[in-house]
């Protein structure tokens, strides 16, 4: 299903507090959750995302999340016009089996957790909360995949090694478009992945290219790959390269230039 509407906020005051689902004492939880929580709200913060789905899918994508124990049940983008300022308010529940160690028995519960988020992340830690009756989990509608897959590295080496010796740009695209791989369709979701950019300099003999891929939220991904001096080499960028150490993912920076 989809995201749950924006809801009008409820003001609580004194003992209704814990009634409303604010925090509360009385709110399940235990030390595992509350570190499960925390570490999931890290986690899903880089690469940053765009809204409060794509918060959900990152979420449903961690180990926690793909238990059938962890279901988002709150997920709402807020009005926000600096990237400090809250933009999406999480809730996620954490069900914990019943478990029985011979000497002592702690029953199931179901510990539920608030958070809202920033453009750089949590905003404070989750706080645990009452879960929402009749909450039903929340699964965002699939996107395709927009990663750049690891048979292209292949690929990207044997074209460039077949180029002629002073190929044209027209000519470096068309034997990309012909030794790249298609895009692949997803099994789970039935949508074809989105090809990375194409980006090409040639320099003489020398052949520049670049792969690029906006994978979600400000997460990038790159593949470079160069003729240069008649030697083929091709290589990818992390998210280290990327993000914090800032290289350029363009053929110009493929050929050292």
């Amino acid at each position: 299903m989809g995201l749950l509407p924006r809801v009008t906020t409820v003001v609580c005051l004194g003992l209704l507090l814990t009634s409303c689902g604010l925090l509360g004492e009385s709110a399940p939880g235990d030390g595992e959750t509350d570190r499960q929580s925390a570490t999931l709200a890290d986690a899903i913060s880089y690469p940053r995302q765009p809204d409060a789905a794509g918060l959900v899918r990152a979420a449903l994508a961690t180990q926690l999340g793909k238990s059938s124990n962890f279901g988002v049940l709150v997920a709402e983008d807020l009005p926000h016009e600096a990237p400090e300022e809250p933009m999406a308010h999480l809730v996620w529940r954490i069900h914990v089996d019943a478990f029985d160690s011979g000497w002592k028995r702690t029953p199931a519960f179901d510990a539920c957790y608030d958070v809202e988020f920033n453009y750089y992340g949590p905003v404070g830690k989750p706080s645990r909360v009452l879960c929402p009756d009749d909450a039903t989990p929340i699964t965002p509608p699939p996107l395709p995949d927009r990663n750049i897959p690891s048979e292209f590295t292949p690929a990207l080496e044997a074209t460039l090694g077949a180029l002629p010796a002073t190929p044209g740009e027209a000519e470096v695209r068309a034997a990309l478009a012909a030794g790249l791989p298609a895009p692949r369709v997803n099994p789970e979701t039935n949508l074809a992945a989105v090809p990375p950019q194409v980006r090409v300099h040639v320099r003489g003999s020398d052949v520049g290219v670049a792969l690029f891929a906006h994978t979600g939220g400000d997460g990038k991904d790159c593949v470079l790959g160069r003729r240069l001096g008649g030697e083929v080499r091709v290589w990818s960028l992390n998210w280290r390269d990327l993000g914090p150490l800032e290289k350029p993912c363009t053929p110009e920076a493929a050929l050292g230039s």
